[in-house]
């Protein structure tokens, strides 16, 4: 998730705190309320620190690897929190709030959590996460929620901004959700009805957190948060049924699709559109296939759909599969699984590199050049960052590798 939406998240967690903590019929002290609010903030945003340790292992698959690395794991976790506690409680002892006991124990299980908070929220999308390191290394992917998704904003914004002191915070949230409704009405990954959704959705919920008492407001945004997140994994889970199923079909004659997995992802503010990327093999040939699909095609076809693009350095072929009425096969690419596995065998770049790619391809360019990539985030012609060049054979191998566990060790080394 972005970091403007972790810290919205950290920030509901501290008011639901204090609503939990604070006995009924005494007022919450605002003082306590900002400090909570931004302990959880920073809290819930200190594992994406990690750009920092980018550099130990040199070139871009060093942010491949390090991103949502060691940082986000629930031990490491852990620790940042309790350093960002010891921080924080050295600059706010110069002028105690009226319950200086309280303070001392919101602020520690705030910044205890707030790390875990960001690791489960990062898990709802498809670039994955390993919370447990150092005993499970392997990559965990929830495949639901897009990497920024309006939603949260408008079932949060309000009752936040509602229980702000400073008219400056109010302005600065109200300007939020503006911002994620205009980008609804102009950007191509929405469309006319989801925008005015998102529109009558967000002045419902400015009225009624007006109305609403603060205990009301609170719980109401935790339960809309929750609701959100529940609607898109259900969704996730119906679309990757649709996907696996459409993939049976193939040209008479030919080998049968093996799906190995499905990547996904929705498109913003709409559980109805999904981008769906599979890989797996197709006799002795490594396969990737990516798709649309519409979960309710009475409502809105795949051709209505508007997803995020992937396959433009890739040249994606036309799909052998058959499409259905709920998915639509875009495209798809081969290659003797042979090569993949003899890559892996050979080359420490493409060893690396394989330690994140979850839907990997490579190319090989005039010369030595290898491209690497992911069809998950092959959106422009040009390198993007997923994508990395590497020569074969290496000119030297990368350093300070992490131990993930390939997310396709079950193609490179069925054993």
């Amino acid at each position: 998730m972005d970091n403007l939406t972790h810290a919205l998240a950290g920030m509901l967690l501290a008011d639901l705190t204090l609503l939990l903590v604070t006995p009924r019929g005494e007022a919450i002290d605002p003082k306590l309320r900002r400090r909570a609010r931004w302990a959880s903030a920073i809290a819930n945003n200190l594992p994406d620190l990690d750009f920092m340790l980018r550099r130990l292992t040199p070139g871009r698959v060093g942010y491949l690897l390090h991103h949502r690395g060691h940082s986000h794991t629930l031990g490491v976790g852990l620790v940042l929190g309790a350093c960002a506690f010891f921080a924080l409680r050295a600059v706010f002892r110069k002028q105690a709030t009226a319950a200086p006991e309280r303070e001392k124990w919101v602020l520690l299980a705030l910044c205890l959590v707030g790390p875990w908070l960001h690791v489960a929220m990062d898990f709802s999308n498809n670039y994955g996460v390993h919370p447990f390191w150092p005993l499970y290394d392997g990559w965990l992917y929830g495949d639901a929620v897009f990497i920024i998704e309006p939603l949260f904003w408008i079932v949060t914004i309000p009752a936040l901004a509602q229980a702000s002191e400073h008219r400056a915070t109010k302005l600065l949230l109200f300007g939020v959700v503006a911002i994620g409704i205009a980008l609804a009405w102009v950007t191509a990954f929405f469309n006319v009805a989801t925008a005015v959704f998102l529109t009558l959705l967000s002045g419902a919920f400015f009225v009624l957190n007006g109305r609403w008492s603060p205990r009301t407001r609170t719980l109401v945004a935790c339960a809309g948060s929750l609701a959100t997140a529940l609607v898109f994994f259900t969704a996730s889970a119906v679309a990757r049924r649709a996907v696996t199923d459409a993939a049976q079909s193939h040209v008479p004659g030919a080998a049968p699709v093996v799906v190995h997995d499905v990547s996904l992802a929705p498109a913003p503010s709409n559980p109805f559109c999904w981008s769906a990327m599979a890989v797996g093999q197709q006799g002795e040939r490594y396969g990737l296939w990516v798709a649309t699909v519409a979960l309710a095609p009475s409502l809105v076809t795949p051709q209505g759909c508007t997803v995020e693009p992937t396959g433009r350095t890739l040249p994606l072929s036309v799909s052998s599969l058959d499409s259905t009425s709920r998915v639509r096969w875009d495209g798809e690419w081969s290659a003797p699984l042979a090569d993949l596995r003899e890559l892996f065998r050979t080359n420490c770049d493409v060893r690396a590199y394989l330690r994140w790619a979850r839907l990997p391809f490579w190319l090989a360019e005039p010369g030595r050049q290898l491209l690497l990539g992911d069809i998950r985030y092959d959106r422009s012609a040009a390198l993007d960052f997923a994508e990395t060049v590497g020569t074969s054979p290496p000119v030297a191998c990368p350093k300070r590798v992490p131990p993930w566990i390939p997310p396709r060790a079950d193609l490179i080394d069925p054993r």
